[in-house]
């Protein structure tokens, strides 16, 4: 049967099916798909066209529309740069419509339907006021700025700040009114030094915002007040500094003082000389600015540490100590709760614990350094590239952790990166024993079986672990893979030069036949012995199968030639025994077929040769012996079928009939070739039978119907003999050339080359997903059994098929338990093949990847927590905002893994700060609950409560509640 391909390669543009008309237009042929809104990507969905290759697109604002049933075409415009697949909205294109055209490389253009993009509904903030003290007034002189006046779009636009055009007008006040103060149009005002002469006593501001054609306006932002209380203001602040003169005011960390004194003096800087000039306490701000200068440089110095040599150390923390002592009261107070003191004292007390988790964060570092990401696959680093270099660095890694003492290998990290090198290369060590096998001279056929078992393996290795595999044995593996190339094409020409379409051509004789014979036993056997894979690009097998069944069948008609042959030639053969062997050879011969019969080397001695019938008319002639003659004559004719056509044939063999009917019985046995009237009806009902499958099949309309009847109409026909064979062959070749085309059917060559397409240097190619590979599958099953031995690649959509099935496998696994337990879906992960790991979308690979990176660091999460626990209590007190931290802590520990939860040696003192949190919380509660009226009892049981709290509480509980008294 004749097919045709339908199916694209995963590597060719898509392909749609379009009419052949040059120019012609599809209206609405195609979709938009994507959100309606500013700067979201608009796309063209053709992937229901067909089978043709789109060449261009062009993007539209559609100004009028048309009616459904109008010819008009609406009025259109083309969007400048709009002319790919998919199309970005920009802000000028809020309230339009939008279409898109697709040109095929045939000239047919498809039109989308019309899309309207949403408007945009903007929504501005109210403007604040920056650049002036939190007393809300600001000097003469002084320039203040808009802040705040967001704009968002409450139909969901995500706006672009270079989308916006804002525009500014500035309000002063006249009396109690405001009006508008002509020529401030920026988003800065500078206050006029003659300010408050004039009058101007408020400032306000109003922000518009302008995006495409939408505008928006905001409300009247909040006055600031212009006076020269600002000086006064500067004043007050810089008093708040300290607590005393031996104390800096720090009341969280020294960033947040740093920032305060850095913002006063930007404020002092900003003010107008005369300003400034009232500032008679600057002085203290210059002196901050350098005690922070130097404690941070102090700071900065601790830091490094870890950077200096081992035998440089002790005096380097010396040299800190001496810093330190340096500092003089006010200067120490910046040391908040003594961290750079306590800091200190650790590393005089134990210097040797630093170098201890120095030798574990290097060792870690060389850990996590075996390997590396190429986009999101892990393979291990250029410098282990081999089992060989591997090995060695493992051995160095793990030598430097036998140097590291007991109590830190514990703390070592990314120890699962080892030991999964260390299996690796134990998994590529059992790997090339497998190349044992191919060692020696051994069959094709056997080279092939083992390559099939070594591939197997080699399949489910992972990608990193595909790196470590020998070049070499790559090699070995591929020339085992093709070591049947030559068998099969041997074969190949073998089996060709047998087949016919009529006959077989061969030159057959008594002497050649048995070598005939066994060359096509000899063909079958070495099929046998092919793989399956091998097997199944062996062309025509089933024809040479069909050749030595008709051997067999045909030997049997030559050997019934023979012996009648011989019958003939000797002398006293009864004539009832010669014409009952002749009979019975021409009855054999004649029910082969004429592929059969061209294998019968001996046919003339049958078909020339009739036996000579005597008739004995014992004395009495018949009166119709003539016509009896006359119509053994018009029989001799029938001895070749071949001069025939069915309707001739079944016309003479009528009239034969008939004639022989009215023959009298003495004249009836001079009709002595009677048996070809027997053999010519014979033929006349079986074709006339065989007709009506004929017709049955052609009456079918149904495409896949008909299929199934005409296949077995070939059956059929390739049962009957020759004779049948030639009368039938007229209507038969009428059916087989007026056959109802499938168009839909297959081109196996193409589809066979589709699913081959989908493996690249082992691995499948980054266009094949698990849909395309289930889309193959759908099309091989519904190919006819035939057709699927075609298909010389179905090994390898066997295996892809297997592939999909542990990579849903997995993605379910993913879905349910990434978030909660990802090191479980990393270890399913790590079981993939290489090519399993192909078929996992990048987002699901970059997500493991980077859970599997962030896993590299978990120790440093859990002495993290550590450090921030030591801080919660400093010389027996805790710390300012202890609630904050503790819960940040608690949040941060839950974070932690089991393993990093035992890296927190000092998680009961976390577990103490909660209760005691929770303590003096009780006893605030005391005191919130007394009554303003007659409330002396309540406060006498708060404060009952209140002394007994320790002093560790009771500074604390002041801390935290600065307004209970």
């Amino acid at each position: 049967m004749n097919k045709k391909l339908l199916i694209a390669a995963a590597t060719i543009p898509v392909i749609v099916t379009v009419p052949n008309v040059v120019g012609a237009e599809e209206v609405s042929a195609i979709t938009i798909e994507g959100k309606n809104t500013v700067n979201e990507t608009l796309k063209a969905s053709i992937g229901s066209l067909g089978n043709t290759i789109i060449k261009g697109y062009q993007w539209y604002y559609v100004e009028t529309e048309i009616a459904e049933n109008s010819t008009d075409s609406p009025t259109r415009k083309p969007i400048p740069g709009a002319t790919a697949i998919s199309f970005t909205v920009p802000a000028e294109a809020a309230g339009k419509k939008v279409m898109v055209e697709a040109t095929s490389t045939e000239g047919t253009v498809y039109k989308s339907s019309v899309s309207t993009i949403n408007k945009l509904a903007l929504e501005i903030t109210e403007p604040k006021l920056t650049g002036y003290s939190e007393s809300k007034i600001v000097a003469p002189g002084e320039t203040i700025k808009v802040g705040g006046a967001v704009v968002t779009d409450n139909n969901g636009a995500s706006l672009k700040n270079n989308q916006i055009t804002y525009s500014y007008e500035w309000f002063s006040n006249d009396g109690d009114a405001f009006t508008i103060i002509n020529g401030a149009t920026s988003e800065n005002y500078s206050i006029p030094v003659g300010a408050l002469e004039k009058g101007m006593e408020f400032i306000k501001v109003r922000v518009t915002a302008k995006v495409g054609t939408f505008v928006v306006e905001s409300s009247i932002s909040d006055f600031v007040t212009i006076s020269n209380a600002p000086s006064e203001a500067l004043i007050t602040a810089i008093e708040k500094l300290r607590i005393s003169d031996g104390k800096y005011n720090i009341t969280e960390s020294l960033d947040k003082f740093k920032a305060e004194v850095e913002e006063i003096n930007d404020q002092y800087k900003a003010l107008a000389p005369p300003a400034k000039a009232n500032v008679k306490n600057y002085a203290i701000v210059e002196r901050a600015l350098a005690d922070i200068k130097m404690f941070s440089a102090l700071n900065d110095k601790m830091n490094k540490l870890g950077e200096i040599d081992a035998g440089d150390r002790p005096k380097y923390i010396q040299g800190i100590e001496a810093d330190y002592d340096k500092l003089d009261l006010l200067q120490r107070s910046l040391d908040v709760g003594d961290t750079l003191y306590d800091s200190i004292l650790k590393i005089m007390e134990a210097p040797t614990d630093l170098d201890e988790i120095e030798k574990v964060r290097n060792v870690s570092q060389a850990i996590a350094e075996l390997i590396n990401y190429n986009g999101n696959l892990v393979q291990y680093a250029p410098t282990n590239a081999n089992v060989e270099d591997l090995q060695k660095a493992i051995d160095a890694i793990e030598t430097d952790i036998a140097s590291i003492s007991k109590s830190y290998q514990t703390t070592v990290q990314n120890l699962n990166i080892l030991d999964d090198a260390k299996q690796d290369i134990k998994k590529i060590a059992q790997f090339v024993k497998l190349f044992d096998k191919l060692s020696g001279i051994i069959a094709p056929e056997k080279q092939v079986t083992t390559a099939k078992s070594i591939r197997t393996a080699y399949e489910k290795l992972t990608y990193k672990q595909r790196q470590l595999v020998p070049a070499e044995n790559i090699m070995q593996l591929l020339a085992a893979e093709n070591a049947e190339e030559f068998q099969i094409e041997d074969l190949n020409d073998a089996i060709k030069s047998y087949i016919g379409d009529d006959i077989y051509p061969i030159n057959l004789t008594e002497q050649t036949w048995h070598d005939y014979v066994a060359d096509v036993n000899r063909i079958i056997s070495q099929y046998k012995s092919l793989t399956k894979t091998s097997a199944a690009k062996i062309i025509s097998y089933t024809e040479i199968v069909q050749l030595q069944k008709d051997f067999k069948t045909a030997d049997k008609v030559n050997k019934q030639i023979k012996e009648y042959d011989g019958l003939s030639q000797v002398s006293g053969v009864k004539e009832s025994k010669l014409k009952s062997s002749y009979n019975s050879a021409l009855k054999a011969y004649n029910k082969l077929t004429s592929l059969q019969q061209s294998l019968v080397y001996n046919e003339d001695l049958l078909l020339n040769n009739p036996p000579n019938v005597t008739i004995d008319d014992k004395g009495k002639e018949p009166a119709d012996k003539a016509a009896a003659e006359a119509l053994k004559a018009d029989l001799a004719k029938l001895a070749n079928v071949t001069n025939y056509s069915f309707t001739t044939l079944e016309q003479a063999v009528n009239t034969a009939t008939a004639a022989y009917k009215n023959l009298s019985s003495a004249a009836r046995k001079h009709v002595t070739n009677y048996y070809l009237l027997t053999a010519a009806s014979k033929d006349v009902k079986a074709v006339a039978s065989f007709h009506k499958k004929v017709q049955t099949a052609g009456e079918e309309m149904n495409v896949a119907k008909q299929a199934k009847k005409i296949e077995t109409v070939e059956k059929a026909f390739a049962k009957l003999p020759a004779n049948q064979q030639h009368l039938a062959n007229e209507q038969y070749q009428q059916l087989l050339d007026n056959r109802l085309v499938d168009g839909s059917a297959a081109d196996i060559g193409a589809f066979n080359n589709a699913i081959g397409g989908i493996l690249s240097k082992g691995l499948y190619v980054d266009t094949v997903t698990v849909e395309y590979i289930k889309t193959l599958s759908l099309q091989y099953k519904n190919l006819s059994a035939s057709d699927k031995k075609r298909i010389t690649n179905a090994a390898i959509l066997k295996t892809a098929e297997a592939d999909v099935k542990k990579v849903e496998s997995f993605m379910k696994q993913y879905d349910k338990s990434f978030s909660s337990n990802p090191a479980t879906v990393r270890k399913a992960f790590a079981k993939l093949s290489a090519k399993q790991v192909g078929l996992v979308n990048d987002t699901v690979r970059d997500a493991i990847i980077a859970s599997k990176k962030a896993e590299q660091g978990a120790n440093e999460a859990g002495f993290a927590v550590v450090e921030s626990i030591d801080t919660l209590l400093i010389k027996g007190v805790y710390k300012s905002n202890l609630q904050v931290d503790v819960l940040t802590i608690r949040v941060d520990y839950d974070k932690l893994s089991a393993a990093e939860k035992k890296v927190v040696n000092n998680y009961s003192r976390l577990t103490q700060a909660e209760a005691d949190l929770k303590k003096v919380a009780e006893v605030h509660a005391l005191y919130e609950a007394i009554p303003e009226a007659n409330g002396d009892t309540a406060r006498k049981a708060w404060k009952t409560a209140f002394g007994k709290l320790s002093k560790k509480l009771e500074l604390l509980y002041k801390d935290m509640y600065k307004g209970d008294n």
